[in-house]
């Protein structure tokens, strides 16, 4: 069986598939590697790498039937925890860990991390010069910190937000050449905690965790810590320290489960669109030899059989060197994220076999699916009808398989709507995936819609026509089926290049408008290398001549608890942070209520629904739980997100507690002319951003390069081994006085034909969904983005179409 079935497909039909299956196992590989990344993997410790065991709050809030959602601000641990966990058998020591932001400002900005004295030994042996500091005014430092820095010197610091000038008191290193410390400043345990903002407010008498040491013995230390606190905190050990030193690391894994699971879902509908359009090429090209075996009594059974056999084996042998390119893929793709600042330098990707044996275990089962589907009809037609159809296509195109894909067209127009009825990054989602199955209709209905396209052509082309160009018509009419496979492979690498591209771009423009029609401020100040605004910089402000009015915002997240058929589950938001003085400095398009009543639980919602004086449950940042009433509603969410809290309900639930940004609007003509140490000033609406393209932005962009690349790349294959199994059909054409020009110009028509038709086809079937997106996010029915993108894309497919169809054409006019 598998001789016979290898010697029917021959090496391009092979080569088909192998390409196709080599490419489809290497994105499935890739996306695996990333989801299991998101499940396992763990920050590399650092600064608790001295530590036995880590005692954390929960950085995550279960759901019912779903993965826990990270949060993104550190969650804290009352401080008497550190005795309680002390008098524990095998405990040694309990330090009570506190991180804020740190920066020198003279005469350079240099940002460091801030902590107390207790927590200097966290990173393992350490060397120690001079003494620990134990007034306010005195630091100590890692050695490298800041280069020039001497015992007794001073140093300007702005710490936890306080500017102040501190005295080093001690040097703090690491034993001989065992490495270097990360930069740090350690001040006195009472210091610490006033400049953390531990003394008053929500987060007065906490830490971030509790450093345990013990007799050696992490692990059965750590049972005993478990079976003192039951549930209530996450312990742990081993790799699971670098996740509890960096709180944003659950938040990190989740954006690679999403990412993952975003590409799978548009990977293997390209994937198993591509396979069965291979398999039905190969089982194109055999038309005769399987009918020939159906008249030599095959059951169609057997048929089946062969195909599908056929189509194994050229997956099998795609599947090692598929795998093996997947996981380099997925490097390149962590390093990307690294590079754009989407994850954590110290969260490594997780390498282990179990991607490649997904991929291994579903890539043949999708073969073996598609194999089955397109053999279905060959293999149950009646020998004589076989062999009837053996040496030309079917006459009539499949009607079944015609209104299966216009119905799949049209279905795709409602679901195209959700923009005009969902405002933001959700409603937008989808814009993309409707083209994508709108061209699957396509490849069902286009074998009836090209021969019904090419035979109008044909009864209105020209009597003068030159002959090569009648040809082509009458090939694209009568080869609907290999013409329309052509068609609805190259509109897929349109359809995917608009709708992905242009909801992008389409999403970014409409977040712009909100964003500049809604900021009234002439500048905007930022401090990111202090880690936040510096406290006392608003009054400043403020009170600096030629300022009229300034007012100082955040961004955090929140959680957005719901029941959904019985179940509890969790949403999240980017959420803004403003108080009642933003009214006449930020304009959210409020359709409902007002700004000023945004004190205490209070906030703004972009939701039509809502209604002003209701009380919603929110998750804040940190996982506190809270009721807050709805003071507005508002219209512009994309610039500004969906929620908006009040300064008073997110104070002390972030992980720096200090504000984002300062937003001014100045008096007259005149300049600011005040500077302060780290502050930037800019006249972008969001602190220099405005004109920057968003880090997400990049990261799908780069998915849809390298899945372009696999459609271009098994399309050509497709296209060059279709032209290359014609050498009979241009032979014939030959032997009745066709000369090779005229042959060549028919292939170049015919290439012309394909190219016109896909991208009109997929320029049709992108119009609907993207122009929707314009109306519902622009006002206007079109979407924003690059002129030349469409013409690029023309252009690409044009000589795609070109290169297969002249490449194979001319080898087999000098071999005929």
């Amino acid at each position: 069986m598998i001789r016979t079935a290898l010697a029917m497909a021959g090496l391009g039909g092979l080569v088909v598939v192998f390409c196709t299956v080599l490419g489809g196992t290497a994105l499935v590989t890739g996306t695996g590697v990333l989801a299991e990344s998101g499940l396992r993997s763990h920050v590399t410790a650092d600064r608790l790498a001295g530590a036995d065991v880590v005692v954390t709050a929960p950085q995550t809030v279960p759901q019912d039937e779903d993965l826990p959602v990270a949060l993104p601000e550190r969650a804290v641990l009352p401080a008497t925890l550190v005795s309680e966990l002390a008098s524990l058998p095998g405990v040694t020591s309990a330090t009570g860990d506190l991180t804020f932001p740190v920066a020198v400002t003279d005469p350079a900005v240099v940002p460091l991390g801030g902590h107390g004295w207790s927590s200097v030994t966290l990173p393992g042996a350490v060397t120690i010069s001079g003494v620990p500091p134990m007034r306010p005014g005195e630091v100590a430092l890692s050695a490298d910190a800041l280069p020039g820095a001497r015992l007794g010197g001073d140093v300007q610091l702005t710490a936890g937000g306080h500017p102040g000038r501190y005295r080093v008191t001690a040097l703090v290193g690491k034993p001989g050449a065992s490495g270097s410390l990360p930069p740090e400043a350690y001040f006195s345990d009472a210091t610490a905690a006033t400049l953390a903002g531990r003394d008053a407010g929500p987060r007065k008498g906490t830490v971030d965790l509790v450093a345990l040491r013990g007799d050696g013995r992490p692990e059965a230390l750590a049972q005993e810590v478990r079976r003192h606190l039951g549930k209530r905190y996450e312990v742990a050990t081993g790799d699971g320290k670098g996740d509890a030193e960096v709180p944003g690391a659950a938040a990190s894994r989740a954006l690679l489960l999403v990412i993952a699971g975003s590409l799978a879902g548009i990977t293997l509908l390209v994937v198993g669109f591509v396979v069965a359009g291979a398999l039905s090429l190969s089982i194109t090209r055999q038309r005769r030899d399987l009918a020939l075996l159906r008249s030599a009594g095959a059951t169609p059974r057997q048929v089946r059989a062969l195909v599908a056999a056929q189509g194994v084996v050229g997956a099998l042998l795609a599947l090692a060197p598929g795998a093996a390119l997947g996981y380099l893929l997925a490097g390149r793709f962590g390093d990307l994220l690294t590079g754009l600042g989407v994850l954590p330098a110290r969260l490594p990707l997780t390498w282990s076999p179990l991607p490649a044996v997904a991929a291994m275990l579903l890539m043949p089962a999708v073969v073996r699916v598609s194999a089955w589907a397109c053999s279905l009809r060959v293999s149950r037609m009646p020998a004589v009808a076989a062999v009837s159809e053996a040496q030309s296509e079917p006459r009539t195109p499949s009607p079944v398989r015609a209104r299966a894909g216009l119905l799949l067209i049209v279905a795709t127009v409602p679901l195209s709507s959700v923009p005009l009825l969902v405002r933001s990054d959700a409603g937008a989602a989808g814009t993309a995936l409707t083209g994508v199955l709108a061209v699957i209709g396509l490849g069902l209905s286009g074998p009836w819609l090209v021969q019904r396209g090419a035979g109008l052509l044909a009864d209105r082309l020209p009597d003068r026509l030159p002959a090569p160009a009648w040809l082509a018509v009458a090939n694209a009419h009568g080869h609907a089926l290999r013409t329309a496979g052509a068609v609805a492979a190259l509109g897929m690498v349109v359809t995917l290049t608009l709708g992905y591209t242009l909801t992008q771009t389409t999403v970014m423009a409409a977040a712009a408008n909100d964003l500049a029609e809604g900021t009234r401020a002439d500048l905007t100040l930022t401090a990111p290398a202090l880690g936040g605004i510096p406290r006392g910089l608003l009054a400043e402000v403020r009170a600096t001549p030629g300022v009229a009015a300034a007012t100082a915002t955040a961004t955090t997240t929140v959680l957005i608890p719901y029941r959904e058929d019985g179940r509890d589950k969790i949403d999240s938001s980017p959420a803004l942070v403003l108080g009642p003085d933003a009214e006449g400095l930020v304009d959210l398009g409020v359709t409902k209520g007002g700004l000023s009543g945004l004190t205490g639980a209070t906030i703004a919602v972009a939701d039509r629904s809502a209604v002003v004086g209701e009380e919603r449950p929110l998750i804040l940042g940190d996982g506190t739980r809270v009721r807050a009433r709805v003071v507005a509603t508002y219209a512009r969410g994309l610039g500004f997100g969906s929620v908006v809290l009040s300064r008073d309900l997110a104070a002390g639930h972030t992980t720096s507690g200090l504000d984002g940004a300062v937003l001014v609007r100045l008096a007259g003509a005149e300049p600011l002319t005040a500077a302060w140490p780290g502050v930037e000033a800019s006249r972008d609406p969001v602190g220099g951003g405005a004109g920057r393209v968003p880090p997400e932005v990049w990261v799908n962009l780069a998915l849809l390069a390298v899945l372009l690349g696999y459609v271009l790349v098994t399309v050509a294959n497709r296209l060059v081994a279709s032209t290359a199994g014609r050498g009979a059909e241009l032979a014939a054409l030959r032997r009745v006085g066709a000369t090779p020009g005229q042959l060549r110009a028919m292939l170049r028509g015919e290439a012309l034909l394909v190219a016109v038709a896909a991208v009109a086809g997929g320029v049709l079937l992108s119009a609907v969904p993207l122009g929707l997106l314009g109306l519902g996010f622009l006002g206007r029915p079109w979407p924003a983005g690059p002129g030349w993108l469409l013409p690029a894309t023309a252009l690409a497919v044009g000589v795609i179409a070109w290169l297969a169809h002249e490449l194979p054409g001319r080898r087999l006019l000098r071999t005929s």
